[in-house]
């Protein structure tokens, strides 16, 4: 069987691209694989322990904030408005819940810069969307080089802690022995997130290989079947759910879950904390304006040695405010490289790098907001070498830039997916690769 072949299969077993989404969830086809060494393997499973230290740390910060009389100054407030920026009302009364909870599923975006070095460009501990693409990333990986080191991916290891969750006996080896009867976990996503339904799919039928019970509903199922009689609590025992998504439509279903959530009836694998999900919190952990008040804040919740660590893979950047001094940051950005970046959206929404045309406007119009941008500097993206196949098949090869992908789950380094594109603006697109990963 060619490699053509064999990715083919695999994106055809898989269904992604089933029902006419060959067109919308469209990628390029690879023979490659991204290649990390056993030595970066090990300095991103130590980054993953300090990036959890450090979120646990921001919710244990966030929750003091928060408490009216609890705090005093302006650095306390500058949290609690950076971090519940642009979130909705539904999770005010519930994100506070289990300060130092940290997400089960955690994604972190890297760069490659011209140094060879990793470095952070988002830390997302606040979204589902992705597992079912580094699963698919997986399943070309085992196909193309099954021969391979690899990493033990997103599903196993969210399996075992599952089982951890439930009470299973821990082997020898590492795994769970399953319980009969408590594998149900449930994916409940919102009607704007349709687009993921297909991945989402992917998970499940990958989770059910490991006798998970994965059950995907949207929000307009749960409408009509009744949420109670969606998540089943015939047997009176708590319900884990993936998320909290935010339902546009349906209000009254977010509030009941919150309202499980409270009664600890429901838990979710990534609790719901879109704080966590916010590109504010590098501005914070940075700080690169050199808050005296805000840095002492931080050591009393994050252990130094975690806090330089992580410091030294985020680019400098800075949180954007009305007292920014915009004057120097302009001045800078007429010299250096920079991007513009909205605190909450994904992928590349509502990015821009400094020499696009309406950078300077945008710049000015999110200086005269409160945290709702940061400004970071660019890193200078170095490009790499992979082969692609044409429409008709004709296998060739050219320079790509990256994103790297680490999904952790349970804190541990479950895998990585490289996403690939020849303009530096990388993301998912019909002209992108997506790539599994191996050890060299």
């Amino acid at each position: 069987m060619s490699k053509l072949e064999a990715v083919r299969g695999v994106l055809s077993e898989s269904g992604l691209w089933r029902n006419g989404r060959a067109q919308t969830h469209k990628f390029l086809l690879s023979p490659n694989c991204y290649e990390i060494t056993e030595k970066q393997r090990a300095e991103l499973e130590k980054l993953g322990e300090v990036i959890h230290q450090c979120l646990a740390g921001i919710g244990r910060i966030l929750s003091t904030a928060v408490v009216p009389g609890l705090t005093e100054g302006g650095s306390w407030g500058l949290i609690a408005k950076a971090l519940r920026n642009g979130v909705p009302k539904i999770y005010e009364s519930i994100q506070c819940l289990h300060p130092s909870r940290v997400p089960a599923i955690c994604k972190v975006d890297l760069m490659i810069g011209t140094d060879g070095r990793f470095y952070i460009a988002e830390i997302d501990g606040h979204n589902k969307h992705g597992m079912g693409y580094s699963t698919l990333g997986a399943r070309q990986r085992r196909e193309l080089q099954p021969q391979a080191k690899a990493l033990p991916g997103v599903a196993r290891l969210l399996a075992e802690d599952v089982w951890r969750r439930q009470g299973a006996e821990r082997l020898p080896d590492g795994t769970y022995m399953p319980i009969s009867g408590d594998n149900r976990i449930y994916l409940l996503y919102a009607d704007q997130e349709r687009f993921y339904e297909p991945e989402f799919q992917i998970l499940r039928t990958e989770l059910a290989s490991m006798d998970i019970d994965c059950r995907v509903f949207s929000e307009s199922q749960a409408v009509l079947d009744g949420l109670r009689q969606s998540i089943d609590y015939g047997s009176g025992s708590s319900r884990l759910l993936v998320d909290l998504p935010f339902l546009f439509k349906s209000n009254g279903m977010s509030a009941e879950l919150a309202a499980f959530y409270q009664a600890g009836t429901v838990d979710f694998l990534i609790p719901p904390k879109p704080f966590l999900g916010a590109k504010a919190v590098l501005g914070l952990l940075r700080n690169d304006e050199r808050n005296v008040r805000l840095e002492a804040i931080l050591h009393s919740q994050i252990k130094p040695e975690a806090l330089e660590l992580v410091r030294q893979y985020i680019p400098e950047t800075y949180l954007l405010h009305k007292n920014t001094d915009l004057a120097a940051l302009r001045q800078r950005c007429e010299q250096e490289r920079f991007v513009l970046k909205e605190s909450i959206s994904s992928g590349m929404k509502g990015t821009l790098f400094s020499d696009d045309r309406q950078f300077a406007f945008m710049l000015k119009q999110a200086g005269s907001s409160y945290y709702r941008f940061i400004l970071q500097r660019e890193v200078e993206n170095r490009a790499h070498s992979f082969s692609y196949f044409t429409e008709d098949g004709e296998e060739r090869e050219d320079y790509w830039y990256t994103r790297v992908t680490a999904h952790y789950a349970a804190r541990r380094l479950a895998d990585i997916i490289v996403t690939a594109r020849r303009d530096k603006k990388v993301h998912g697109a019909p002209d992108s690769l997506q790539l599994g990963t191996i050890i060299v």
